[in-house]
């Protein structure tokens, strides 16, 4: 049985969402796209862990292939980024949650990254494997043209191997590897070799002990420690099989290496604070891990479960638990229990979030953590895809905590709202199609329409955060759903404010961003002077491993993906630029939106000439002045928007030395 819609909602989820919306750190000017209610509440099963590793063994070429834009570089006057597609994949989910560690910007300067990759378009993936290309500082080392006509590899690391869900770690010391779950073996597998960016791959299936059943999966992780060679890896001990083991469907194992992957004297060890005393499993890739020297943090969190930050201080040895978002219900189990909180006997729609969290160290070791928004209901126990769990895909929002908010108390009043999908037209609602001719209007990743947050931090202590979310700007006339991209935001107040998000692939004349779906964003986790971004993209909305007969799964399905290494300029997400550039600064324009009148300030350090311009969201310049020989000190520019159509703006201000740009909204 089931409570009416709005009665859960009123409810169950009542306390959260007017906490989320009372406490909320919306940078300054964001404006919201609500949700309509129909989309709002229309559930859909969580998957079972069945689809979210196995291929789809049947060919499905369809006849609406994606032309993918130019390989080149696109950085131009008008941009804040450059792309560069330095690989390719038919298999196109890289996560079901969270983003694993996929690109290491080395200190110096090279850059390693990798991704799942699949040159096979179809009967199950078999070659299946990890991905890999290398920046030696003048150019990827992969970067002839394959068959898909794009540069990047044509083979997988791994050999015979078949493998999937793949990280990439280097030590201080430069050894470089890979760990992915292994088909061909069962459990993990290390790929291994002594020298980043050379030499051959050495696999080793059972440098991470396999036991018999195996069904070790979806590994995350990373390394670091004092001693420049220590690895530290998490990952799910009962994969697609259901398989209970310590107890638990899905424990979280975590392991240590502290020769460079040589040794494992920590492996496969289950935390007193996650064990089946205290949760009944989670699922795959829903845990991130970050490490900064001997300080260790991974956050887990499922659709069922609370999201916990586990924080070690003495490299891995003891940890401490943190409760970031409290599940209602503790000890859920979807098989035997209603998501009933008032106790009388009827299914309640709760407040979660969607297995997607991800966990940051600053440069103060304290832990930062990003979460999606998500709803949950299980009105029939047992049954279903999702052993009778569902989950409300129209859910939007990403939640932020650290460590300075302490544990939820049970109302969810210690995280706060920063970022949802953008009202581009203002309009108050998300504009989606409304053909029904999909399921739903976007593409789905086992996740709501916020999601899979990565994050980044540069020496100054400044925070850079991606996340994908629906581009309701986008042009959705092809495959009658909207498009999702990533975007950027930063902090430099160490997350008590955040910029005004940053579209990466933002629709300007010249790129096909309005066609592009661009998902599962990976970033370096030290960032310089511009933030490193590895992300998959393509023309069709979801991805080909969804539900046969889907939307997603038919669009996809026989069309290859780009994967594409993005270097963001720093400046342009809200570092402060007066020290970054040491020329001049930009204020965000006030008020925000604009009333009918707006005004900047531009901080001069010396002497300059400045050009300002405005463009709308496609890239239409609006207004434009030429600003001769000011002097150093503080200048407003005052723009009467009056008479211009609602929406968002940019506004770049340029020096001959530098450029600044930010977003405004006319209302």
């Amino acid at each position: 049985m089931k409570k009416g819609l709005l009665v859960c909602l009123s409810l169950a989820v009542s306390l959260g969402v007017v906490a989320q919306e009372r406490i909320s750190r919306l940078p300054q000017g964001f404006k919201k796209a609500e949700v309509p209610a129909a989309l709002k509440n229309r559930r859909a099963p969580v998957p079972k862990r069945a689809t979210m590793d196995n291929g789809v063994p049947f060919n499905n070429i369809q006849s609406r292939p994606w032309v993918a834009a130019p390989a080149s570089n696109l950085r131009s006057a008008t941009t804040t980024s450059s792309d560069d597609v330095i690989g390719y994949t038919y298999y196109d989910l890289q996560t079901n949650g969270t983003t694993s560690n996929r690109i290491v910007q080395n200190s110096d300067g090279t850059i390693s990254v990798a991704w799942t990759f699949s040159p096979d378009a179809n009967s199950g993936f078999p070659n299946r494997g990890t991905g890999y290309n290398y920046w030696d500082g003048t150019q990827w080392i992969n970067g002839s043209l394959n068959t898909t006509g794009t540069p990047g590899p044509s083979t997988r690391t791994e050999g015979a191997n078949r493998t999937g869900f793949t990280n990439i770690i280097v030590t201080e010391t430069g050894k470089e590897m890979s760990i992915a779950h292994c088909s061909t073996t069962g459990g993990m597998l290390l790929n291994w070799r002594g020298t980043k960016g050379t030499g051959a791959w050495t696999q080793f299936a059972t440098a991470l002990a396999p036991t018999t059943p195996n069904d070790d999966t979806w590994a995350k992780a990373i390394s670091g420690g004092s001693n420049g060679e220590t690895v530290h890896a998490l990952w799910q001990g009962s994969g697609v099989s259901g398989t209970p083991y310590e107890g638990q469907d899905g424990p979280i194992y975590y392991s240590r290496s502290s020769d460079g992957g040589a040794t494992w004297p920590v492996l496969k060890s289950v935390l007193a604070e996650l064990d089946s005393t205290q949760y009944t499993g989670f699922g795959g890739d829903a845990y991130n891990i970050d490490v900064r020297g001997d300080l260790v943090a991974f956050v887990a969190g499922d659709f069922s479960t609370d999201v916990v930050l586990m924080k070690s201080t003495d490299g891995g040895n003891t940890w401490t638990k943190t409760i970031v978002q409290r599940f209602p219900i503790p000890l859920f189990d979807s098989a035997t229990m209603l998501t009933d909180v008032d106790g009388d006997g009827i299914a309640d729609t709760l407040l979660s979030n969607g297995g997607d969290p991800c966990v940051l160290i600053d440069n103060n070791n304290k832990c930062h953590v990003w979460f999606s928004a998500n709803r949950v209901l299980c009105d029939d126990p047992g049954t279903g895809t999702g052993q009778g769990l569902s989950y409300f895909p129209g859910t939007d929002g990403l939640f932020y905590w650290n460590e300075d908010m302490g544990p939820d108390p049970g109302d969810g009043s210690n995280y706060v709202l920063i970022a949802s999908a953008v009202d581009y037209n203002g309009d108050d609602v998300l504009n989606t199609p409304e053909s029904g001719t999909c399921d739903f209007p976007w593409g789905l990743y086992r996740g709501p329409i916020t999601e899979k947050p990565s994050a980044g931090i540069n020496a100054a202590g400044t925070i850079f955060m991606t996340y994908q979310t629906i581009d309701e700007a986008s042009d959705t006339t092809l495959y009658s759903q909207s498009h999702k991209h990533v975007y950027m935001m930063t902090s430099s107040d160490g997350g008590n404010t955040w910029t005004y998000p940053m579209d990466i692939r933002r629709t300007v004349p010249g790129n096909d961003a309005n066609f592009e779906e661009c998902v599962f964003a990976a970033v370096g986790r030290n960032v310089t002077n511009e933030a490193v971004v590895l992300y998959q993209r393509d023309g069709a909305p979801g991805h080909a491993l969804a539900t046969a007969g889907t939307c997603d799964q038919a669009n996809n399905l026989g069309n290859a993906s780009d994967i594409v290494y993005t270097l963001v300029d720093a400046l342009t997400v809200g570092t402060d630029n007066s020290i970054a550039n040491n020329n001049f600064s930009v204020s965000q324009n006030y008020p925000n939106p604009s009333n009918g009148s707006t005004s900047i300030n531009i901080t001069l350090k010396k002497a300059s000439s400045i050009n300002f311009t405005v463009a709308d969201i496609l890239g239409k310049v609006v207004y434009t002045e030429q600003l001769d020989n000011l002097a150093a000190g503080i200048h407003t520019v005052t723009l009467n928007t009056g008479s211009w159509a609602h929406g968002v703006y940019t506004y770049t201000v340029r020096t001959a030395d530098n450029a600044v740009t930010k977003q405004m909204i006319v209302k």
